[in-house]
Protein backbone atom coordinates (compact mmCIF):
# COMPACT_ATOMS: atom_id res chain seq x y z
CA UNK A 1 0.00 0.00 0.00
CA UNK A 2 1.00 2.96 -1.47
CA UNK A 3 0.87 6.78 0.86
CA UNK A 4 1.99 10.23 0.58
CA UNK A 5 0.96 12.92 2.45
CA UNK A 6 1.12 16.51 1.08
CA UNK A 7 0.67 19.30 3.94
CA UNK A 8 0.43 22.65 2.43
CA UNK A 9 -0.63 26.09 3.50
CA UNK A 10 -3.57 26.08 0.52
CA UNK A 11 -4.86 29.57 -0.13
CA UNK A 12 -7.14 30.25 -3.05
CA UNK A 13 -5.49 31.79 -6.48
CA UNK A 14 -7.65 34.96 -7.35
CA UNK A 15 -9.54 33.10 -9.91
CA UNK A 16 -11.45 31.13 -7.84
CA UNK A 17 -11.54 33.57 -4.95
CA UNK A 18 -15.37 33.46 -5.29
CA UNK A 19 -15.32 29.53 -4.32
CA UNK A 20 -13.02 30.23 -1.67
CA UNK A 21 -15.84 32.72 0.21
CA UNK A 22 -18.30 30.46 -0.73
CA UNK A 23 -16.71 27.61 1.55
CA UNK A 24 -15.63 30.25 4.10
CA UNK A 25 -19.10 31.22 4.57
CA UNK A 26 -20.47 27.54 4.55
CA UNK A 27 -17.45 26.90 7.23
CA UNK A 28 -19.02 29.98 8.85
CA UNK A 29 -23.10 28.78 8.68
CA UNK A 30 -22.05 25.67 9.97
CA UNK A 31 -20.23 26.77 13.46
CA UNK A 32 -16.48 26.74 12.20
CA UNK A 33 -14.21 28.94 13.04
CA UNK A 34 -10.02 29.23 12.77
CA UNK A 35 -8.26 26.50 11.56
CA UNK A 36 -11.31 24.07 10.98
CA UNK A 37 -12.82 26.72 8.89
CA UNK A 38 -9.54 27.29 7.38
CA UNK A 39 -9.84 23.42 6.75
CA UNK A 40 -13.10 23.71 5.34
CA UNK A 41 -12.50 26.52 2.88
CA UNK A 42 -8.89 25.41 1.23
CA UNK A 43 -8.74 21.49 0.98
CA UNK A 44 -9.86 19.78 -2.44
CA UNK A 45 -12.51 17.50 -3.02
CA UNK A 46 -11.57 13.32 -1.97
CA UNK A 47 -11.03 11.43 -5.05
CA UNK A 48 -11.99 7.54 -5.18
CA UNK A 49 -11.15 5.27 -7.59
CA UNK A 50 -11.73 1.84 -8.09
CA UNK A 51 -10.34 -0.47 -10.96
CA UNK A 52 -10.06 -3.93 -11.89
CA UNK A 53 -7.28 -5.74 -13.33
CA UNK A 54 -8.24 -7.71 -16.23
CA UNK A 55 -7.96 -11.47 -15.23
CA UNK A 56 -5.58 -13.64 -17.26
CA UNK A 57 -4.86 -17.09 -16.30
CA UNK A 58 -2.47 -19.21 -17.45
CA UNK A 59 -2.92 -23.20 -17.86
CA UNK A 60 -0.56 -25.57 -16.76
CA UNK A 61 -0.70 -29.41 -17.84
CA UNK A 62 1.65 -31.04 -15.99
CA UNK A 63 0.10 -32.24 -12.86
CA UNK A 64 -1.78 -35.32 -12.39
CA UNK A 65 -4.77 -36.01 -11.01
CA UNK A 66 -3.73 -37.24 -7.65
CA UNK A 67 -2.08 -34.15 -7.24
CA UNK A 68 -4.94 -31.96 -8.57
CA UNK A 69 -7.49 -33.59 -5.78
CA UNK A 70 -4.54 -33.15 -3.26
CA UNK A 71 -4.94 -29.62 -4.04
CA UNK A 72 -8.72 -29.18 -4.20
CA UNK A 73 -9.24 -30.59 -0.93
CA UNK A 74 -11.44 -32.62 -1.44
CA UNK A 75 -11.46 -35.79 0.48
CA UNK A 76 -14.58 -37.70 -1.05
CA UNK A 77 -12.87 -41.41 -1.84
CA UNK A 78 -14.56 -41.45 -5.47
CA UNK A 79 -13.27 -37.85 -6.61
CA UNK A 80 -10.88 -37.92 -9.92
CA UNK A 81 -10.00 -34.06 -9.75
CA UNK A 82 -8.87 -33.85 -13.70
CA UNK A 83 -9.18 -30.24 -13.84
CA UNK A 84 -8.95 -27.27 -11.38
CA UNK A 85 -9.15 -23.71 -11.20
CA UNK A 86 -6.53 -21.62 -8.46
CA UNK A 87 -6.42 -17.53 -7.84
CA UNK A 88 -5.94 -15.14 -5.28
CA UNK A 89 -8.39 -12.08 -4.64
CA UNK A 90 -5.78 -9.55 -3.51
CA UNK A 91 -6.01 -5.52 -4.01
CA UNK A 92 -3.63 -2.64 -4.68
CA UNK A 93 -4.09 0.70 -2.61
CA UNK A 94 -2.97 4.28 -3.03
CA UNK A 95 -3.33 7.61 -0.97
CA UNK A 96 -2.84 10.68 -1.67
CA UNK A 97 -3.64 13.14 1.07
CA UNK A 98 -3.32 17.07 0.64
CA UNK A 99 -3.65 18.59 3.79
CA UNK A 100 -2.64 21.69 6.17
CA UNK A 101 -0.94 21.78 9.52
CA UNK A 102 -2.09 23.83 12.15
CA UNK A 103 1.31 26.15 13.01
CA UNK A 104 0.29 26.72 16.70
CA UNK A 105 -0.19 23.09 17.85
CA UNK A 106 0.53 20.82 15.24
CA UNK A 107 -2.74 19.44 14.64
CA UNK A 108 -3.31 18.52 11.01
CA UNK A 109 -6.68 17.97 8.54
CA UNK A 110 -6.40 16.28 5.56
CA UNK A 111 -9.02 15.25 2.84
CA UNK A 112 -7.81 11.45 1.13
CA UNK A 113 -7.71 10.66 -2.58
CA UNK A 114 -7.87 7.08 -2.93
CA UNK A 115 -7.17 4.26 -5.75
CA UNK A 116 -8.02 1.01 -5.56
CA UNK A 117 -6.88 -1.69 -7.85
CA UNK A 118 -8.35 -5.06 -7.93
CA UNK A 119 -6.91 -8.43 -9.24
CA UNK A 120 -7.51 -12.08 -9.17
CA UNK A 121 -3.84 -13.38 -9.78
CA UNK A 122 -2.38 -15.34 -10.23
CA UNK A 123 -4.75 -17.29 -11.54
CA UNK A 124 -3.86 -20.97 -13.16
CA UNK A 125 -6.54 -23.21 -14.85
CA UNK A 126 -4.51 -27.26 -14.12
CA UNK A 127 -6.15 -29.87 -16.59
CA UNK A 128 -4.55 -33.31 -15.45
CA UNK A 129 -1.79 -34.52 -17.40
CA UNK A 130 -3.33 -37.90 -18.14
CA UNK A 131 -6.18 -36.17 -20.59
CA UNK A 132 -4.13 -33.27 -21.87
CA UNK A 133 -2.87 -35.64 -24.68
CA UNK A 134 -7.00 -36.37 -25.65
CA UNK A 135 -7.92 -33.39 -27.30
CA UNK A 136 -11.68 -33.96 -26.33
CA UNK A 137 -11.29 -34.96 -23.11
CA UNK A 138 -8.96 -31.94 -22.65
CA UNK A 139 -11.49 -29.03 -24.35
CA UNK A 140 -14.40 -30.89 -22.04
CA UNK A 141 -12.46 -30.65 -18.69
CA UNK A 142 -10.92 -26.73 -19.54
CA UNK A 143 -14.38 -25.99 -20.93
CA UNK A 144 -15.94 -27.00 -17.34
CA UNK A 145 -12.81 -25.20 -15.90
CA UNK A 146 -13.71 -21.59 -17.22
CA UNK A 147 -17.01 -21.45 -15.50
CA UNK A 148 -15.13 -21.34 -12.80
CA UNK A 149 -13.02 -18.19 -14.21
CA UNK A 150 -16.11 -16.79 -15.16
CA UNK A 151 -17.16 -16.42 -11.49
CA UNK A 152 -13.81 -14.73 -10.92
CA UNK A 153 -14.65 -12.58 -13.52
CA UNK A 154 -18.06 -11.45 -12.52
CA UNK A 155 -17.36 -11.25 -8.81
CA UNK A 156 -14.26 -8.69 -9.51
CA UNK A 157 -16.53 -6.59 -11.18
CA UNK A 158 -19.45 -6.75 -8.48
CA UNK A 159 -16.48 -6.26 -5.85
CA UNK A 160 -14.95 -3.00 -7.48
CA UNK A 161 -18.74 -1.88 -7.36
CA UNK A 162 -18.88 -2.58 -3.74
CA UNK A 163 -15.91 -1.38 -2.44
CA UNK A 164 -16.43 2.45 -4.61
CA UNK A 165 -19.72 2.95 -2.76
CA UNK A 166 -18.51 1.90 0.57
CA UNK A 167 -15.75 4.09 0.15
CA UNK A 168 -17.13 7.16 -0.93
CA UNK A 169 -19.77 6.40 1.70
CA UNK A 170 -16.93 6.60 4.28
CA UNK A 171 -15.26 9.12 3.11
CA UNK A 172 -18.05 11.27 1.06
CA UNK A 173 -16.05 14.65 1.58
CA UNK A 174 -15.42 14.37 5.13
CA UNK A 175 -12.43 16.07 6.52
CA UNK A 176 -10.12 14.15 8.58
CA UNK A 177 -8.30 15.85 11.72
CA UNK A 178 -5.38 14.01 13.74
CA UNK A 179 -2.72 15.50 16.23
CA UNK A 180 0.14 15.48 14.11
CA UNK A 181 1.65 14.40 10.68
CA UNK A 182 2.52 10.90 11.83
CA UNK A 183 -1.01 10.11 13.66
CA UNK A 184 -2.59 11.06 10.17
CA UNK A 185 -0.56 8.63 8.16
CA UNK A 186 -1.30 6.03 10.64
CA UNK A 187 -4.91 6.75 10.84
CA UNK A 188 -5.34 6.97 6.93
CA UNK A 189 -3.55 3.72 6.53
CA UNK A 190 -5.76 1.90 9.49
CA UNK A 191 -9.09 3.22 8.33
CA UNK A 192 -8.45 2.24 4.43
CA UNK A 193 -7.73 -0.95 5.65
CA UNK A 194 -10.50 -1.21 7.93
CA UNK A 195 -12.63 -0.35 5.05
CA UNK A 196 -11.09 -3.07 3.07
CA UNK A 197 -10.67 -6.32 4.91
CA UNK A 198 -14.06 -6.92 5.78
CA UNK A 199 -15.42 -6.47 2.58
CA UNK A 200 -12.41 -8.67 0.66
CA UNK A 201 -12.85 -11.60 3.31
CA UNK A 202 -16.65 -11.34 2.24
CA UNK A 203 -16.20 -11.58 -1.28
CA UNK A 204 -13.83 -14.54 -0.69
CA UNK A 205 -16.50 -16.27 0.95
CA UNK A 206 -19.28 -15.92 -1.67
CA UNK A 207 -17.09 -16.86 -4.69
CA UNK A 208 -16.25 -19.88 -2.59
CA UNK A 209 -19.98 -20.29 -2.43
CA UNK A 210 -20.23 -19.63 -6.21
CA UNK A 211 -17.20 -21.87 -7.45
CA UNK A 212 -18.89 -24.84 -4.79
CA UNK A 213 -22.37 -24.49 -6.63
CA UNK A 214 -20.95 -25.06 -10.08
CA UNK A 215 -19.21 -28.36 -8.95
CA UNK A 216 -22.85 -30.34 -8.23
CA UNK A 217 -23.05 -33.97 -8.81
CA UNK A 218 -24.62 -33.35 -11.95
CA UNK A 219 -22.14 -31.60 -13.45
CA UNK A 220 -19.68 -33.93 -12.11
CA UNK A 221 -21.01 -36.64 -14.19
CA UNK A 222 -21.13 -34.51 -16.93
CA UNK A 223 -17.83 -33.63 -17.32
CA UNK A 224 -17.11 -37.33 -16.65
CA UNK A 225 -19.15 -38.78 -19.26
CA UNK A 226 -17.90 -36.32 -22.16
CA UNK A 227 -15.79 -38.27 -24.55
CA UNK A 228 -16.59 -41.63 -23.88
CA UNK A 229 -15.81 -40.95 -20.12
CA UNK A 230 -12.87 -39.32 -17.68
CA UNK A 231 -11.91 -42.62 -16.56
CA UNK A 232 -8.18 -42.27 -14.80
CA UNK A 233 -6.13 -44.71 -13.55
Amino acid sequence: MKFSLALTALVCAAAVIGGCDSAKSAAARAGLSGFEARCEASLPAARIEVVTIPVVYRTDRTLSWRELTSMSGDRTSDLRAVGLTTAQIGHNASVESTGIENERDGRVCVRPSIGVELSATPMTVYIGREIAGDSCRDAAALEHELKHVAIYKDELAHIAVDARKQLEGAYDNRILYYRSRAEAERGIHAALAAELKPMLEDSGRRIKERQQAIDTPAEYARVSAACGGMVVQ
